[in-house]
């Protein structure tokens, strides 16, 4: 199962198709437990999610794909709705030695559990809020931005201390308001270098977007970007990922996971 993940991540020909699916909520649910209660159980988290991937033969497992998590360890506080997880108000941002606590805790602990026990057989994929979104999240301009801005460096890398196979960036709307550019870059210069630093790949998920922006992504660098919903809710055409494609090191595209056969 992690074979074709692998052969993406080392740009080579694989035999199938890498299929990650974004799964946590179903794997809490495999699990026989609300999401809630499996963000705060390091041990549930791993299990359920190497139990779930065995299950659907998927090739990687994401963790920490959640975007509330990041925002709340920068004091957002956060109500729960349906077993998920929304942004209620913002709060005080803590110091950033202050972060690591909570869910984002659990999420540090579950990654390195599941990294140690599962590598074996899945691509371990450790997901994080990106910056832009995480300072639109937390509506922070000018000066504010600097401990949000740190705070998101060290919890690149802890993540990367676990060593997955690959860091993952989670953004949206707001990378997209206009064209990509140096302002972006400084933003993510000092965790890609982090990756760099662990001989860990990086890539960027990305939602809400247009053709357009797809002129300029590839000036963040990244080694790979994954794409999932359009600006319009919808699944985009692959022709609009064949220059780009030609670009980078790889694309992914992200299939409704209600309807993969009819996609």
């Amino acid at each position: 199962m992690r074979s074709s993940m692998e052969a993406f991540l080392q740009r080579r020909p694989g035999n199938d198709t890498a299929f990650v699916p974004l799964m946590e909520t179903l794997a809490a649910r495999v699990g026989g437990m609300s999401y809630q209660s499996m963000s705060d159980d390091p041990t549930h988290w791993c299990s359920n999610l190497a139990k779930t991937g065995g299950l659907l033969e998927a090739s990687g497992l994401v963790l920490g794909f959640d975007n509330t998590l990041l925002a709340e360890a920068c004091g957002a506080k956060i109500q729960w709705q349906d077993d998920q997880p929304f942004i209620s108000e913002l709060g005080n941002v803590p110091a950033t030695t202050e972060a690591i606590k909570g869910r984002l805790q659990t999420v540090l602990e579950a990654l390195g559990r599941l990294c140690r026990t599962a590598h074996n057989d899945f691509a371990c994929i450790a997901a994080m809020t990106g910056p832009v979104s995480l300072l639109a999240q937390l509506n922070t301009r000018g000066d504010r931005t600097d401990v949000p801005k740190q705070t998101a460096v060290m919890l690149a890398q802890t993540l990367c201390n676990q060593r997955p196979d690959l860091l993952l960036f989670r953004e949206g709307p707001a990378l997209c308001a206009g064209d990509i550019g140096l302002p972006q870059r400084k933003l993510f210069n000092p965790l890609c270098n982090v990756a760099r630093y662990f001989n860990i790949p990086t890539a960027i998920y990305l939602q809400g977007y247009t053709a357009e922006t797809l002129h300029t992504i590839d000036k963040l660098k990244m080694d790979f970007y994954l794409f999932g919903e359009t600006e319009n809710a919808a699944i985009p055409d692959p022709l609009w990922f064949s220059a780009l494609a030609e670009r980078v090191n790889g694309i992914g595209i992200a299939l409704p996971f209600a309807d993969v056969t009819d996609t």
